[in-house]
């Protein structure tokens, strides 16, 4: 691999635009345990600080939550070997080979973890319990990096393997499952903005859900993973692109659309549809049923984000796998 691409797991030049986000970000799901993961860290030079959110499902509705903050100066290059932001520390072993995620510290236990799309002020009492959370993953890669767009401004994603154990509250499980990883690096802008501040986009209602990103990452065991993003059209469809690998080796998923239906008065998604075609012209149909969610909420002026991740169970081909599909929606007051 060329020392070009070995420096893309490091900190790029951020230069002046003050949206710029450089972030790392790890999911997994371990279907026998019921234990599944995602992680992210972000660094924004322009705001002065670091963040990091390490969610973990459980099994059924319950999630452990957790959030982070640290403040950081204008370079990230000081940063590289230094990927720490509050109890969530992320270690890079071996470039696009091996990392470890590791959580030591605080967490909220949640029943369920819906109630995170639900105002504070609107939960009720006792909708959390306090907990120590204690969780070290290993990551190995099983693909090379598929690259969305490189450069200044780039993305890139692989499949991973994912094993370790946690402890929470004194209760003990061992884990073993598959997921994808991505890094990202340029400017960001979290409501859907234009790069030069303009207002978020059109947002979305219970009565009316209408999200305007959806990511996902899905693995069929260790031989099939894919991912992608679609993004809402000005006729209202969710299109897109991505990446599968399989048998035939890594490819292009082109043509992607996709259908979701929501909980009724919700803007929680429920289930998911996509289709779209390999970049070698086969037909790719996949049904998505979310088994377990939990909504994370970023605030702009006048109201919120709120990025729905939902693992879920999917279906290609009679083969059943696993994953995560993530809806955005603007929220406003």
């Amino acid at each position: 691999m060329s020392t070009a691409l070995k420096t893309d797991e490091a900190m790029h030049p951020t230069g002046e635009d003050r949206a710029w986000s450089e972030s790392y970000y790890f999911n997994f799901i371990d279907p026998m345990s019921g234990v599944g993961m995602f992680t992210r860290m972000g660094f924004r030079p322009g705001s002065g600080w670091a963040d990091a959110l390490h969610a973990v499902y459980l099994g059924g509705q319950r999630v452990a939550f957790t959030y982070g903050r640290r403040d950081i100066g204008k370079d990230l290059t000081a940063y590289d070997g230094d990927l720490k932001v509050g109890d969530l520390a992320l270690t890079c072993v071996t470039p696009f080979k091996h990392w470890t995620v590791a959580y030591h510290g605080p967490a909220q236990d949640i029943a369920d973890g819906a109630i995170l799309v639900t105002p504070a002020r609107e939960r009720p009492e006792g909708w959390f319990i306090p907990a120590d959370l204690s969780m070290t993953v290993t990551i190995e890669t099983l693909t090379e990096p598929h690259y969305a767009a490189n450069g200044a401004h780039g993305h890139f994603e692989q499949s991973i393997h994912a094993t370790g154990s946690l402890t929470l509250g004194g209760e003990e499980i061992a884990f073993d499952g598959y997921g994808v990883r991505d890094k990202s690096w340029g400017p960001r802008n979290w409501g859907g903005s234009s790069v030069g501040g303009g207002a978020p986009v059109a947002g979305s209602t219970p009565a009316a859900p209408s999200p305007f990103v959806f990511w996902f990452s899905m693995n069929f065991g260790a031989e099939v993973s894919l991912g992608g993003a679609c993004f809402r059209r000005a006729d209202g469809t969710m299109k897109g692109e991505g990446w599968i690998q399989d048998s035939e080796g890594m490819d292009t998923f082109d043509d992607v659309a996709v259908e979701t239906t929501f909980r009724a008065g919700s803007i929680l998604h429920e289930t998911v549809t996509l289709t779209g075609r390999t970049g070698k012209g086969r037909a790719v149909r996949i049904a998505g049923q979310v088994q377990s969610m939990c909504p994370t909420k970023i605030p702009f002026p006048g109201g919120a984000t709120f990025v729905n991740e939902g693992l879920a169970k999917f279906v290609m081909d009679r083969r059943e796998g696993f994953g995560i599909a993530e809806s955005w929606h603007n929220v406003t007051r």
